[in-house]
């Protein structure tokens, strides 16, 4: 039976169509602009690292006690989504900082989402999207040009993640 359904598929062909048609060449020259003026790459990721040094530091200035780890290592893309997909652009994860086990009052949360909103704005990423707003559980993230954000979380660890978005390496602007 296995023999049959791989010979009809080999005769008749088996064909895949693209999960999704190619973005259109102006649309595709239009976002390329867009990654042209925004920062590299390389310095949007210094950007974004200095933002969570930022929270990180302010929340330490709230909570002394609070011991900052990065659990994983941060991950490079290839912005393989439209309007990108033409473009060299990449982007990159950094690694979260994590506070583990640290008691976060209301009042201090509320402080700590201040200091992103701070943060993030700096690099355009005003666009704040609320997940959870519960106390002792909270998730906030504030977006920006091509995907970058900023996120802050609470839920007994203190999390403070960063993406680029999508840039273009400095050798290719």
């Amino acid at each position: 039976m296995v023999a049959i359904v791989a010979t009809v598929l080999v005769a008749t062909g088996c064909h895949v169509k693209q999960p999704y048609e190619p973005t259109p060449p102006t649309e595709a020259a239009k976002a390329l602009e867009v990654l042209k003026s925004l920062p590299s790459f390389e310095d949007t990721k210094t950007q974004v690292q200095a933002a969570m040094d930022e929270i990180t530091a302010a929340a330490s200035q709230l909570i002394p006690s609070i011991t900052w780890e990065t659990p994983h290592d941060g991950s490079v893309e290839t912005c393989h989504r439209r309007p990108y997909e033409q473009t060299n652009a990449r982007g990159y994860l950094l690694p979260d900082e994590v506070a583990e086990n640290v008691d976060v009052s209301e009042q201090n949360w509320a402080k700590i989402q201040e200091a992103a909103k701070e943060a993030a704005a700096k690099l355009d990423a005003t666009e704040m999207q609320v997940m959870k707003d519960q106390p002792r559980n909270h998730d906030v993230g504030f977006y920006g040009p091509t995907g970058l954000f900023i996120k802050v979380g609470y839920a007994g660890n203190l999390v403070v993640s960063g993406y680029t978005g999508c840039r273009l390496p400095r050798d290719k602007k």
